[in-house]
């Protein structure tokens, strides 16, 4: 695991303090100091995403390095709350970008899935309890469209194996889909406003 060293004269230092003294001075240390506060919950973010130790170390590096840019310019309300929001998006960035990239050409069913977006393609994610939004939406969708999307978004299975789970055909999976990300992206916004 990745550690950064912790300076002494800031670990008491509040983190909208650290985070004030970064803007103003751009000097790292006490960015990295905040950041390694948060440092565990980063990596557990990331593992959980990626489902790969080296890729999760990589990415918390990788979101250091963002980090250091958009600590800067955006407004950051509850430091924690945002970083996890970050932390997320950054992960879930990096299984698209990975997944665009199929090792079967010959397979269409395979492209298919790699092409295929996420929910995160339709809903943003900028806020702590968007994610439990987002949990407390899928519970709300036609048990077909809920099922389909828990089993290709959440368990990587393609569209073709839950088809054959469910005894529909390839198609009408593709449409529960697609149906239930548009009907997500709508209760998400509606649980928004």
């Amino acid at each position: 695991m990745l550690r950064l060293t912790r300076t002494q004269t800031h670990s008491a230092l509040l983190d909208e303090e650290l985070l004030a003294q970064y803007q103003r001075t751009g000097e790292a240390h006490y960015l990295g100091q905040l950041y390694e506060r948060y440092m565990t919950m980063v990596y557990g973010v990331c593992l959980n995403i990626l489902r790969d130790a080296h890729a999760a170390e990589d990415a918390v590096m990788g979101i250091y390095e963002e980090l250091t840019h958009k600590a800067r310019t955006h407004e950051v309300g509850a430091f924690r709350g945002w970083l996890y929001v970050l932390a997320r998006n950054y992960c879930l960035m990096e299984l698209r970008r990975h997944k665009r990239a199929p090792t079967d050409y010959h397979a269409p069913e395979n492209m298919a899935r790699y092409d295929a977006t996420t929910p995160a393609d339709d809903i943003e994610l900028t806020h702590p309890d968007d994610l439990q939004r987002l949990q407390q939406c899928l519970q709300t969708l036609p048990e077909k469209q809920r099922f389909s999307i828990q089993r290709f978004y959440l368990e990587d299975q393609s569209y073709r194996d839950i088809a054959q789970e469910m005894g529909e055909d390839v198609g009408k999976i593709r449409s529960y889909i697609q149906n239930g990300r548009r009907n997500l992206r709508l209760c998400m916004e509606k649980k928004h406003s």
